[in-house]
């Protein structure tokens, strides 16, 4: 039985074999543009180690990090399947390696296989329903909390792909972007948690050292 893309919280998506079979494996900088909001999909991009951050631009031209995808996760998922121009652009958070499929021998996988064609519909409703929740925090749930919950599922995001449990390392622009704020109040809030001794930091590292703690701050404005 072919391992399937569909992952749970402990446990990052495997890429399957007839995938791998197909596919180039590439090399990216940290910082380095994979593909743009606009341009044409020539493929599917799987993340085979790093992790890489997918954006979209608002109408002022800021960055919005939508997600971050890590080990085994499959990048424009929704745009391959709907025959679109990328409505986002993927850029590298780390140096990191990467699977590309092209669009022909990727669609050929899926007829020949119900079995990963049956998983990526159930990753992308996965992606939907993640998406949809993250568009309701950021209309309703304040800043404070919205950070602790990123911390968390940050944390528990990289430690399924062998990191150090409880240290992330994220640039406090990133995370800014990533919760809908800027990077002054990442600051003020990081520096309150850290008052808290809820986190310690060390450069751009942050280290979760009371994660029931975060859980209290981030359940608070539900």
């Amino acid at each position: 039985m072919a391992a399937v893309l569909y992952s749970t919280e402990n446990k990052a998506p495997e890429i399957p074999a007839p995938l791998r079979a197909r596919a180039d494996y590439l090399y990216y900088k940290k910082a380095q543009l994979i593909y743009q909001e606009g341009s044409t999909p020539l493929g599917a991009y799987f993340v085979e180690n790093g992790s890489i951050k997918i954006t979209k631009l608002g109408s002022s031209g800021k960055e919005q990090i939508l997600k971050i995808a890590t080990n085994g996760e499959l990048l424009c998922l929704s745009d391959l399947f709907s025959q679109s121009r990328y409505g986002n652009s993927a850029k590298t958070l780390e140096d990191s390696s990467l699977l590309f499929i092209s669009k022909q021998d990727f669609l050929e996988v899926l007829k020949e296989d119900d079995q990963i064609f049956r998983s990526l519909l159930q990753q992308l409703a996965l992606n939907i329903r993640k998406g949809n929740e993250k568009i309701v925090e950021l209309a309703y749930k304040p800043v404070r909390g919205r950070l602790a919950e990123a911390l968390l599922s940050l944390n528990s995001k990289f430690s399924t792909n062998g990191r150090e449990p409880d240290q992330l390392a994220i640039t406090r622009s990133d995370l800014a972007s990533y919760i809908g704020t800027v990077k002054e109040t990442v600051n003020r809030l990081l520096s309150e948690f850290r008052s808290e001794k809820l986190i310690s930091t060390q450069g751009t590292r942050i280290k979760i050292s009371d994660p029931n703690g975060l859980e209290r701050i981030s359940r608070m404005y539900v």
